[in-house]
């Protein structure tokens, strides 16, 4: 996620240094601003949206990793291993199941 943000903020700034760089190119005020906001959406948002949809296409994916996905070190959403700090994949379980523990199930009731 974090890596999406940035980007996204480094793409901004670069729309905004060229659109500041073309103000005095374009004759009516109007048209500036709507050249602004086109070139963010296509040049900012679009990417970002992109990017953030195959994240959550590789959530699912290492959701699927059955090791990892039962065990209470698992953070879903960023698909992270928190007792190892590493990212977890389908195919890759990092700690190979040494330091697998349960999710804590409470029952709902009683």
């Amino acid at each position: 996620m974090g890596a999406i943000i940035y980007w996204g903020l480094l793409r901004f700034t670069a729309v905004l240094i060229a659109a500041w760089a073309l103000y005095s190119y374009v004759p009516n005020y109007g048209d500036w601003w709507s050249l602004f906001f086109v070139s963010v959406a296509v040049i900012v948002i679009y990417p970002a949206q992109l990017s953030f949809m195959k994240h959550q296409k590789d959530v699912r994916r290492a959701s699927r990793n059955a090791l990892c996905a039962t065990c209470k070190h698992f953070i879903a959403d960023n698909t992270l291993c928190a007792i190892l700090d590493e990212h977890v994949t389908r195919n890759y379980t990092p700690c190979g199941g040494d330091a697998w523990e349960p999710i804590q199930i409470t029952s709902v009731g009683n």
